[in-house]
Parts: structure tokens; sequence; C-alpha cells
């Protein structure tokens, strides 16, 4: 644990992130690189970087400098039309229960999401460990809705396939 009263502690703090502002010229990256973060240039997704074995992108905001928006895409890919009314249903229900995740379709692909409001990149920061938890707490819980539906459609067809087999039985 780090030695210090609170006050030096951030002002230590607000120093390392203004000397990586300095190096790198964007604030929410050099905020990122603080945290142990190795992040990188994603073009029109903005900012790049990994946390357990997740690609997450933080866009950039445009002239809003208190609006973050952190993705977590195509963690779920949607191979038929049948699916995609699954995931709805998935995204729908996740959606309603989660803490500030937002779940949606894109590209043929779930995505998840938070947007927050912050003063600063350093405080956005602050509270990223506690928003990629909520979107890792959604994709489980998306997941397993899915998992759930597919194992129910596989009985419901068992379902009828015997019951179509004990009719033809019964038709002889």
């Amino acid at each position: 644990m780090a030695k210090g009263t609170p006050i030096k502690l951030a002002q230590e703090a607000s120093a390392k992130a203004a000397r990586a502002k300095r190096q790198t010229g964007n604030p929410l990256k050099a905020a990122l690189e603080a945290q142990g973060f190795t992040v990188e240039e994603a073009g029109e997704l903005g900012l790049r970087f990994q946390y357990e074995g997740g690609t997450y992108y933080l866009p950039p905001s445009g002239a809003d400098t208190e609006f973050f928006h952190l993705l977590f895409p195509n963690f779920w890919e949607l191979e038929s039309d049948e699916e995609f009314g699954r995931a709805l249903v998935a995204c729908d229900a996740v959606n309603r229960e989660a803490k500030l995740v937002k779940l949606h379709t894109a590209e043929g692909d779930v995505w998840a999401g938070v947007e927050a409001l912050h003063d600063s990149p350093e405080a956005f920061i602050t509270h990223l460990p506690r928003y990629l938890s909520y979107v890792q707490e959604a994709v489980r819980v998306f997941r397993d809705a899915m998992l759930a539906q597919g194992e129910e459609q596989v009985e419901e067809q068992a379902d009828d396939s015997q019951e179509a087999q004990e009719h033809a039985e019964t038709a002889r």
C-alpha cells in the first residue's frame, strides 16, 4: 500500500498523469498507461487496450471532453436470423438488469458498452475497474442466457421429434 497523506498521494498521481500527458499528448491514453495498460491507437475506434483476455476500445468523444464510452465489441458472433432473435431477447434481459452496461447488436455481432460522464480522463480511469467488471458480468449473463435458450430449443426439438415418432407408431 502506498504511504503518505491522501493529499500527497493525489498530488503524486496528478504529477504522474501530467508527465504522461506531456509524453503522449492524449490525456486518456496517458491515464490508461499510468495504470499499467498497454494502449494502442485504433483509428476511428479510438484507443485499444487488453483486459483479462478481451480487447476493449475507448472511442473519441469529439468536443465533449466529459463523455467517455468503453466498448467491448464482437464478443458473440450471430450466425443466423434465429440466433439474432435470441440475442435480442438476451440483450433486452441484460439491459433491464445490468448496472450501466448496454448490450447491442452491430454488424452480425453483439457488443457491450458503458457510457459515463466524468470531469477528466483521470476521474474516468478511477472508475474503469468497476466498469470493466460490470461489462464482464453483463457478458457472462448474456452468454448464460444464450446457452440456456439454445438448450431449451434442443429439448423442444427432441420433444417434437419424440412426439412425431410416437404419433407415427400409433398411426401404424
